[in-house]
């Protein structure tokens, strides 16, 4: 008998509950102001994603590649910048997975001594 009643209990408490939800959860303004901000952050990421590509050299020459590579940008910035010399077939890729200033370096050693091997 009391675990009937335990029962009981428990469902009633669930079925308000999802009640409360269901009622508190459908305001009109509630789901306008989530579109609102959904839109601005996506106007934010669109922004940001602008912004970083301006940031970004462009990477035309090895002369170029090195300017970036030993700067004091960050080491994404530099990764970025080697990434894209090596898929414009300014350099070889290097044999290793390592920093962007040791990449660099191992490519351009690739480069100059590709036929002396």
């Amino acid at each position: 008998m009391k675990n009937i009643i335990l029962v009981v209990i428990i469902f009633c408490l669930t079925v308000l509950s999802a009640y409360f939800m269901i009622t508190t959860d459908n305001k009109q303004e509630d789901k306008k102001d989530a579109n609102k901000e959904k839109t601005e952050q996506a106007s934010k990421k669109k922004e940001k994603a602008q912004k970083k590509q301006e940031n970004e050299p462009k990477i035309k020459t090895q002369k170029d590649l090195s300017k970036v590579i030993y700067s004091d940008k960050d080491e994404q910035a530099k990764m970025n910048a080697y990434n894209e010399a090596i898929d414009k077939g300014i350099l070889p890729r290097s044999n290793n997975y390592q920093e962007a200033v040791y990449a660099y370096e191992e490519s351009v050693w690739l480069k100059n001594n590709a036929g002396t091997e």
